[in-house]
């Protein structure tokens, strides 16, 4: 049954569902007048037949997002954020925005299908918002033309599209996801790109971006494996954006920081991107004020300090073995999979040197730091933690790679090279990636 179909039937009960026209099967079988409303028997009965066009195509569902709207969630979004209100002040544009939301009444099927994300996947449909806000946001810092603030702020807020179209129950699993369900998973940017590259006059660079934006500029990413020079901008500054929002929502708040808080996390990843697209991030980002001072921090600011040196051990020697892998491995065998395995590794070794988190005394110096707490030195010290627990992040994703090309490749002999050292790092005891003023949730 198509998926999306599937969440059609859920909303029912929710808000009324209207077909625009007859809805026939493939055979002819007239399963719907047009300009009934679509009960949950008809819906039923619709969904055991394969249509002759798609059911998004032959309906309307009442009090459907629009501009106004869309523009009322963008402001509820920024009043509801001290930290977003701040840079809204400064980069912001009311009629600009206005019009990006209007552009939005161009393409009704998008406005069909974001009405159903916000209903049935509430939680991807607020991370949509938030990227297309800070998408608009990147492309005001730029002062670029209406026309490219209009295609940064689709992109951000049509990017996860496609995930209407992936299984209901693979979206709701707690736990780790099998090899065919990340498959699944990873099939969302494709089918994003499917559905509006099917919609006349849509832009091509948006579209190019929205299947692009979980690829890694180390070949490490999804669908397409591509490296950084095959790689568009605006799909490059959507996932940027999207790891911002994830340390921001599940890192930064918890701590009651400003925004601004993530560019440390942004600038150890800078090798990762092209300079134009982390430098318009991290502008848009400075427009932030820095955070507020907390006095209590200063109460539990040892136990940061201890978490921090726990994850600091486990980065150098989770490195070390990386480091030997890529090494014993070599470089002369031409295996796509196997390159984008090292070039994750390399890329933790590069961000652990050049930010010195292999350093011996680096956390000697933040204990000495614990007897003078002054706001400054207390948000040195977060910016150190939240830069290890993105190195741990990133050697999750590595592991991930790995035991995927070992996982097809048993008896390749690049893959019995790689499985002892994976096993090793799986080995080693993982700190956990909270651990700060508050109970944090990992990215």
């Amino acid at each position: 049954m198509n998926e999306y179909a599937k969440h059609l039937a859920n909303i029912h009960g929710k808000t009324s569902i209207v077909a625009t026209e007859d809805i026939y099967s493939d055979k002819g079988i007239l399963l719907a007048k047009g300009g009934i409303e679509i009960n949950k028997k008809t819906c039923e009965r619709i969904l055991k037949f394969k249509l002759l066009k798609p059911l998004e195509n032959s309906i309307y569902i009442e009090n459907q997002l629009n501009a106004k709207t869309i523009y009322n969630i963008f402001n509820q979004l920024i009043s509801q954020d001290q930290w977003l209100n701040s840079i809204h002040s400064q980069l912001g544009d009311k009629t600009v925005l206005q019009r990006c939301c209007l552009h939005l009444e161009k393409y009704p099927i998008l406005l069909q299908k974001l009405t159903v994300l916000k209903i049935e996947l509430f939680h991807i449909f607020e991370q949509a918002v938030f990227s297309a806000y800070l998408s608009y946001i990147c492309a005001m810092v730029d002062k670029l033309e209406q026309y490219d603030v209009e295609e940064f702020f689709l992109a951000g807020m049509l990017h996860d599209i496609g995930f209407l179209h992936i299984n209901h129950e693979i979206l709701r699993k707690e736990g780790d996801l099998s090899s065919e369900e990340w498959r699944n998973i990873q099939s969302h940017p494709v089918i994003g790109y499917e559905i509006v590259k099917s919609i006349k006059n849509f832009p091509k660079k948006v579209a190019r971006a929205i299947l692009e934006h979980h690829e890694n500029s180390d070949g490490s990413g999804y669908p397409r494996n591509k490296t950084k020079y095959a790689l568009c901008d605006l799909g490059q500054v959507i996932n940027l954006l999207d790891n911002t929002i994830a340390i921001y929502n599940k890192k930064i708040k918890e701590q009651n920081r400003s925004i601004r808080g993530v560019i440390p996390a942004i600038q150890i990843n800078i090798h990762s991107y092209s300079y134009k697209v982390a430098s318009m991030v991290i502008r848009a980002l400075k427009h932030a004020p820095e955070s507020t001072p907390d006095p209590e921090k200063s109460k539990t600011l040892s136990v940061l300090i201890s978490n921090t040196k726990k994850k600091q051990q486990y980065v150098q020697d989770t490195t070390i073995i990386i480091k030997d892998a890529n090494n014993n491995i070599g470089y002369e065998h031409n295996n796509k999979e196997m390159l984008a395995v090292q070039n994750r590794g390399n890329n933790i070794l590069l961000i652990v040197n050049s930010a010195g988190l292999n350093d011996p005394h680096y956390c000697d110096g933040l204990s000495e730091l614990s007897h003078n707490a002054s706001e400054k030195l207390i948000n040195e010290i977060e910016d150190a933690h939240l830069m290890l627990g993105e190195v741990m992040y990133q050697i999750s994703a590595y592991q991930k790679n790995a035991t995927a090309f070992t996982h097809n490749n048993k008896d390749h002999p690049l893959g019995l090279l790689l499985t002892p050292y994976l096993e090793q790092v799986e080995s080693i005891e993982k700190p956990k990636l909270g651990g700060s003023f508050k109970n944090g949730a990992a990215r």
